[in-house]
């Protein structure tokens, strides 16, 4: 699986195939479900998938490497993430610049990754980028595709933090926030150099995208500078979630073996610290998922989100 974590020590790159239909997002004659390419200036174009009806929206940010469609893969007998939402309230994923969409086989209405993946729907861009960047990029994606606030954010892995610096950017159109298994500074500040200098610079794996093809890249360093920068988040509520077991490393460099498995140690533990440096949040551990918990246990990540939402209007 792609994103922070698994995908960016393994390089393997999961998700599932979003329905890429021709309607255009910034349409306001278009039908309520919408998925297509949103203009967001200078020609440039970002792929959007919004769905459902209500308030507060619920913006999905994946991980490192994936695209939006990894909202809709479910390795369970539960519904995906974001159709699962859709039946309650107004959800939206996107493609991120440089990010990849991973094909499926749909069999017995199970779906399985068929070991392709293909460029992300939206328009190219040079990388690195400032995360700063791609946080205004999403905000002004909403306002093109008239998706208004308020917004309750869930980002998974390197979503996270980027959720987590939308929701400071942005207070008053945030209405809440979701990590999941996310890595925010308090993991930096629990591991060696050498342990974090694994995760600190995430490229997508050769071989997994054409050559051609700009695929993203990141200073995580640079991401939770300006998380802490931008000073605390709004006064919302909070779901930490975090991985039940630890994440399984493939045949690790033997020289780096010690500081894998360190950092696998310290990444639930830090999301504890995080959790506990908040005034309204709560940490849920998941029983028996890994790093993707959005598709190991979809429910656990919708359950999160509905409790956020209540906790909101309340």
């Amino acid at each position: 699986m792609s994103g922070l974590g698994r995908a960016v020590i393994a390089g393997l790159v999961v998700g599932s195939m979003l329905c890429a239909c021709g309607t255009d997002a910034s349409d306001p004659d278009s039908a309520s479900d919408v998925a297509g390419r949103v203009e967001v200036g200078e020609g440039r174009h970002l792929y959007l998938d919004c769905r459902g009806e209500g308030s507060p929206t619920v913006v999905l940010q994946s991980g490192f490497g994936n695209a939006g469609d990894i909202w809709e893969l479910s390795e369970t007998d539960s519904p995906a993430v974001q159709p699962a939402l859709a039946e309650t309230t107004r959800v939206c994923a996107y493609d991120r610049p440089g990010s990849l969409v991973t094909t499926t086989t749909v069999e017995d209405g199970k779906v399985s990754d068929s070991g392709r993946t293909e460029p992300a729907r939206s328009d190219q861009v040079p990388m690195p980028r400032d995360p700063a960047e791609v946080v205004a990029e999403l905000h002004e994606l909403l306002d093109a595709a008239g998706e208004a606030g308020p917004y309750l954010l869930v980002g998974h892995s390197m979503g996270g933090p980027l959720q987590a610096l939308f929701a400071a950017t942005y207070p008053d159109e945030t209405a809440g926030l979701v990590l999941v298994d996310a890595p925010m500074p308090e993991l930096r500040d629990s591991v060696t150099p050498d342990q974090w200098e694994l995760i600190a610079h995430p490229k997508l794996a050769p071989g997994t995208y054409p050559e051609e093809y700009i695929a993203e890249s990141y200073s995580m360093d640079m991401l939770l500078d300006e998380v802490e920068a931008a000073g605390p988040l709004p006064s919302v509520p909070v779901a930490v979630l975090v991985r039940g077991r630890e994440e399984p490393m493939p045949d690790p460099p033997p020289e780096n073996a010690d500081d894998y498995q360190a950092l696998a140690a310290a990444w639930p533990r830090a999301q504890a610290a995080f959790a506990a440096s908040l005034p309204d949040a709560e940490l849920t551990t998941v029983p028996g998922t890994t790093h993707h918990i959005q598709n190991q246990r979809p429910d656990a990540v919708v359950d999160a989100v509905d409790k956020v939402r209540n906790r909101a209007k309340g």
